[in-house]
């Protein structure tokens, strides 16, 4: 009886975090406006291979050259793979802090994002 308890609360937990994960906002490829600290946003292109590209004259790339979607937001990494920020979803925009130097960052598709600086 012992292992039927187990297999069922076990279950039951991996159907919750099923739900979890699928309530989260995923974040597509695309053109997105991108800001750090208190400076303008940037556009940034998200790309369905994970690459990720700034304008020519973008002053603000934070070394960003990676993405991934994650079950709550996005992780932006440089080309080596180390992560710059986790930003979380909300309302169809990304926002968290680099992991650098606590700047706040902004990721928005709409391009309303303003984000100030820690």
């Amino acid at each position: 009886m012992n292992s039927l308890r187990t297999l069922l609360t076990a279950s039951a937990l991996a159907l919750v975090a099923v739900s979890a994960a699928q309530a989260g906002e995923a974040v597509a490829p695309g053109s997105y406006k991108l800001s750090v600290g208190a400076g303008a946003a940037c556009p940034i292109t998200l790309s369905a291979d994970g690459s990720a590209s700034y304008a020519a004259d973008c002053a603000q790339s934070a070394n960003i050259a990676k993405w991934q979607a994650k079950f709550n937001g996005v992780e932006l990494k440089t080309a080596s793979g180390e992560t710059v920020a986790m930003l979380k979803g909300k309302d169809g925009s990304y926002s968290g802090t680099r992991f650098a130097d606590g700047r706040a960052m902004a990721l928005s598709a709409d391009g309303s994002s303003l984000a100030s600086s820690h």
